[in-house]
């Protein structure tokens, strides 16, 4: 019997020793979990384990010779300390392919070609910007809401980088319910949604040479709607300059609205020092402004401090404190539209803030 058992796993062995022979198959991912208190200024407050952007992934290619190759890549959501997650709020809900997903072809020559669902090069063009990205303090609760987006049915190029310069696009159709919620910075509702997004376009390019990154995007999308039709566009611009021992990151970006909620104009700046090798100290700002629907004092800033402790290679412990000031009229709330699965709850007006520590393991 145990001969049996040993002849079973030697089978076993060799047929997934074929597999890797004939593709390059790779197991990755991330599991960040943080603790969140949240105060939501008058509202109840909570707190408890988040899972910030934690995935698991399975990703390949083949050589089909003359410098080009297949690829794919299924990347998951996982909800750590939430198990199957709860319904309220879809990023701590654990599900198959929710993350960038795709098949197609890579050039040595030209670049690469995806079909399937992934962020868009508007998304991508500022993302390693955020200091605080994927926790609750991420820049995203004031910018790019409705269009720092992951989209379906998605078609996108990457050209190679040529001594430093690069450029991508992409064109998704219809998003089947799945597109992001509409910009809508006071809470208002014009009854418009980007749920029924028709068709949208995603262009950005970038330099990234020696200390200097600097970045221009922009992105549009459509709807035709029963009671007529809903359009936004967006732009933005970055610049940022690093090295070893700090870095600093500006970016602006203009998003307008029609038939609804108007257009706002955001800022954010950010730093970084390297207190030593392994230890960061880090700060943020972003402010935003606009006249969402019509209305007066529907602006809001968010004040960002960290300090991150690298462990090892994979491994980073870090502690954050964030604030975020609501005019009168406005109720953008903390984690919105990030990855991470917490949120504040503030009413207009009201001023959330967060304290969160935890850790990021990379595998």
């Amino acid at each position: 019997m145990n001969m049996n058992k040993s002849l079973i796993a030697l089978a076993v062995a060799g047929v997934f020793a074929t597999s890797a022979a004939m593709a390059d198959v790779s197991i990755y991912g991330q599991a960040n979990v943080s603790y969140d208190v949240i105060d939501n200024d008058g509202n109840r407050d909570s707190q408890g384990v988040a899972s910030n952007a934690s995935r698991f992934g399975l990703k390949g290619s083949e050589d089909l010779g003359s410098g080009l190759s297949a690829i794919w890549q299924i990347e998951s959501q996982i909800a750590i300390g939430a198990g199957n997650g709860q319904t309220q709020n879809s990023r701590s809900a654990t599900r198959l392919a929710q993350r960038d997903t795709f098949a197609g072809l890579r050039s040595d020559t030209a670049g690469t070609l995806r079909l399937g669902r992934f962020d868009t090069p508007y998304k991508l063009a500022t993302r390693g910007m955020d200091m605080f990205h994927n926790t609750i303090a991420d820049n995203r609760s004031l910018m790019g809401n409705g269009h720092d987006a992951r989209t379906s049915n998605t078609v996108g190029f990457n050209s190679l980088n040529y001594s430093g310069f690069s450029v991508a696009g992409s064109y998704f159709g219809d998003q089947g319910g799945t597109a992001p919620g509409q910009n809508s910075p006071a809470g208002l509702n014009p009854g418009n949604s980007l749920n029924h997004t028709n068709e949208g376009a995603s262009v950005a390019a970038m330099y990234d040479a020696g200390p200097i990154y600097a970045t221009v995007a922009y992105q549009s999308m459509s709807n035709e709607l029963s009671n007529g039709s809903f359009n936004t566009s967006a732009w933005k611009g970055g610049l940022g300059y690093s090295n070893t021992l700090f870095a600093l990151n500006g970016a602006l970006e203009n998003i307008r609205n029609s038939n609804g909620p108007g257009s706002s104009t955001a800022y954010y700046l950010s730093a970084k020092y390297n207190v030593t090798a392994d230890d960061a100290l880090k700060l943020a700002f972003a402010d935003v402004s606009g006249s969402a629907g019509k209305a007066n004092k529907t602006g809001a800033q968010q004040y960002t401090v960290g300090f991150d402790h690298r462990m090892t290679k994979q491994t980073t412990l870090y502690a954050l404190y964030t604030r975020l000031r609501n005019d009168r009229n406005s109720n953008y709330q903390l984690g919105f539209n990030s990855a991470s699965s917490s949120t504040s709850v503030a009413a207009l007006g009201n001023d959330p803030s967060a304290f969160s520590v935890g850790m990021k393991h990379a595998f």
